[in-house]
């Protein structure tokens, strides 16, 4: 009955890690997201690092929250720590939420 139990429990297990698995390699960026609501920065998806200091002097970065005001094709209003900005469309791809 043991044996059962553990069989049935690694079953589940497995289904549970591809479920995640699968959720992890679909990232959401603000091109994404839904306008009106409030996220929290899970990653900046850039190598550049100018870019990277560009959003952090706006206050953009893993953890902190991001307000969709509203979405246009290659940009996104957002507002970041009662900021409202502007970002194009490489931006917003670069934000992951």
């Amino acid at each position: 009955m043991e044996l059962a139990y553990k069989l049935s429990n690694s079953a589940a297990g497995k289904a549970v890690e591809k479920e995640s698995a699968g959720t992890a390699n679909e990232k959401k960026t603000l091109m994404n997201a839904e306008p009106g609501q409030t996220y929290i920065i899970k990653e900046l998806n850039t190598d550049d690092d100018e870019m990277n200091s560009f959003l952090f002097r706006l206050g953009c970065y893993q953890g902190e929250p991001i307000t969709l005001i509203s979405k246009k094709k290659n940009s996104c209003i957002v507002v970041i720590k009662d900021g409202r900005y502007n970002l194009d469309k490489m931006l917003s791809e670069a934000i992951i939420i």
